[in-house]
């Protein structure tokens, strides 16, 4: 490689909706060898859904001492720097940190990620599919955990090795060069929520607030449920799909919460 490369993988607390982040892993490649790594666990502004212990078995005791997200995101971006990044299904962890970025009110990196899920397709054609896990066993790597962040990133960085040398046949081969072959690049910026566009005139007071980070009250809820009134310090807005969302503290509970547009009737101080 003819430039630094930080292999990386997130796991959230969320499997549907909005992203979560939950835990981070990345090492740091330069000419071929791993010369440092990042992880930590983050303590999520949401529980944790069962779903997502299910996969990679993190619970919400095991973050409770956790540093809460807003500090790990800004550890590990510090760490980061200005490197290319790489990722397997790196369109998933685009998204998660383009999120949090935008929760977080961070400026997004700015380098272009190598996905090796779209590599692999391309130049180990023969694996029976191109899971992450799959690909290890197919290229016979040795025996480790999987499906948490940091040693994600380490089988990522394996399966791109071998890409690498399958592409020139072992000769050496730039990230450019990497980056060209799995297609499109991959980018957090691209990856970012799409801002919410088009408010109606009752909810514009809700960009307003972002803004100021003041808190409203929401008349919210769809008849014939009742409609009821909900404090809350609005996040940011965002369309998703056909519909626009509010990410925002709920005050009564403490936690972050995601609210339908269309179910808000009113917006008051």
């Amino acid at each position: 490689m003819d430039r630094p490369l930080v292999v990386f993988d997130t796991e959230t607390a969320t499997c549907r909706g909005a992203p979560h982040l939950l835990e981070i892993g990345a090492i740091r490649v330069v000419d071929g060898e791993v010369v440092d790594h990042f992880e930590s666990l983050a303590r999520p502004e949401v529980v944790i859904e069962p779903e997502a212990t299910a996969i990679h078995g993190i619970t919400d005791e095991m973050v409770r001492d956790a540093p809460p997200t807003e500090a790990v995101l800004d550890s590990f971006l510090a760490w980061l720097g200005d490197d290319w990044m790489a990722a397997h299904n790196a369109e998933f962890d685009a998204r998660v940190l383009g999120f949090e970025c935008v929760r977080w009110r961070r400026a997004v990196p700015s380098g272009l990620i190598v996905d090796s899920l779209k590599l692999s397709r391309k130049l180990i054609r023969e694996a029976p599919d191109h899971r992450l896990v799959t690909l290890c066993e197919h290229l016979e790597l040795e025996e480790g955990t999987h499906h948490r962040a940091l040693a994600d990133a380490t089988w990522c960085w394996k399966v791109i090795e071998e890409c690498a040398a399958r592409a020139k046949n072992g000769e050496p081969i730039g990230l450019a060069e990497l980056v060209s072959l799995a297609g499109a690049p991959v980018t957090v910026e691209r990856s970012k929520p799409r801002v919410a566009r088009n408010l109606k005139p009752k909810h514009r007071p809700l960009a307003d607030a972002c803004d100021a980070r003041e808190e409203v009250t929401l008349v919210y809820g769809e008849p014939p449920e009742p409609v009821l009134p909900l404090r809350v310090l609005p996040h940011f807005l965002y369309d998703l799909g056909d519909k626009s969302y509010l990410e925002a503290e709920c005050r009564r509970s403490g936690t972050l919460k995601t609210y339908r547009l269309d179910r808000v009737q009113r917006v008051l101080a």
